[in-house]
């Protein structure tokens, strides 16, 4: 299809206008194609990616478990002064996370107590939020703050690319 090509700055009638925006639909529209086919190779290429990591997510997420239970059989001997042990390949042990667990008469009693602020507008316990009450307020409200123990591992990239240069030369 052949596009007349106005010169810039040559428009000199409505005629040559509509030319203009002719030849800008078409360039929009070649865009849009070239667009569209990238996002469909990205998402082809996302798709491979996440099929051949597959095997290695299962692994990495096998040996995290492994080591978990090694860390909780262990737990007296290696975490007895310090939550975290500290090897040349990187760091396991234990981060303290905190949660609020609600019964389902926290919401009325935070109504009832006008704890609005802490209420949701889809009418339901704003946890988070509850995290900065005291534990007696929760108490008064049928919540209960839960303090626990989560497992961690990060592998020190650094030590293991040192490692691998070393088993190259």
């Amino acid at each position: 299809m052949a596009r007349l090509k106005p010169q810039v700055g040559k428009i000199n009638s409505l005629e040559d206008a509509n030319l203009v925006l002719k030849e800008i639909g078409l360039l929009e529209k070649e865009l849009e194609s070239i667009d569209s086919d990238a996002h469909k190779q990205i998402a082809e290429i996302k798709g491979d990616a996440v099929k051949k990591g597959e095997p290695i997510r299962k692994r990495i997420t096998d040996d995290s478990a492994l080591l978990g239970a090694y860390a909780e059989y262990n737990r007296g001997d290696l975490f007895k002064d310090k939550k975290t042990v500290q090897l040349s390949f990187g760091i396991f042990g234990y981060r303290k996370s905190t949660s609020i667990s609600v019964k389902k008469t926290t919401l009325e009693l935070l109504k009832k107590l006008n704890l609005t602020k802490y209420i949701r507008l889809k009418e339901e316990a704003d946890k988070e939020a509850m995290a900065e009450l005291g534990d007696d307020t929760l108490a008064q409200v049928d919540a209960v703050r839960k303090v626990k123990d989560d497992f961690f591992c990060e592998a020190d990239k650094e030590e293991i690319n040192k490692e691998l240069l070393k088993e190259q030369i």
